[in-house]
């Protein structure tokens, strides 16, 4: 189970979510989103698995998978129990790996760090 909320507090939603690591941000329904009083920053394309182009809007939420929470980036995706995904970025920020031998969450108390050059 996930819980979603809004990071400057109030309700929070328990849902279930399946784990998507060929997506980056996690997504939910617009619906469930906007009744937590969230709303997109951004809008952003993204391609779907079948090379479709897509843009939804793009904001954050504060995500907490068994006791570990973050904000984290989020997409305000179609209606549907399917569209409840939790994606890469979530998955580094509360510092879990995928085991997918037993297909778990492996809770890790490493990340990474690198230097790719100045900007």
């Amino acid at each position: 189970m996930v819980t979603v909320g809004n990071p400057n507090g109030g309700d929070q939603v328990e849902i279930e979510a399946l784990v998507d690591t060929g997506t980056s941000d996690s997504m939910f329904p617009a619906s469930l989103l906007e009744n937590l009083r969230l709303e997109p920053r951004s809008r952003v394309d993204y391609a779907l698995a079948d090379g479709t182009a897509v843009r939804f809007g793009r904001g954050q939420a504060v995500i907490n998978i068994d006791g570990r929470d973050g904000i984290c980036p989020v997409i305000f995706g179609p209606e549907g129990d399917d569209n409840c995904l939790i994606g890469g970025t979530t998955l580094q920020i509360l510092m879990f790996s995928v085991d997918p031998v037993n297909e778990v969450l492996a809770t890790t108390n490493r990340s990474r760090l690198g230097f790719g050059g100045k900007l």
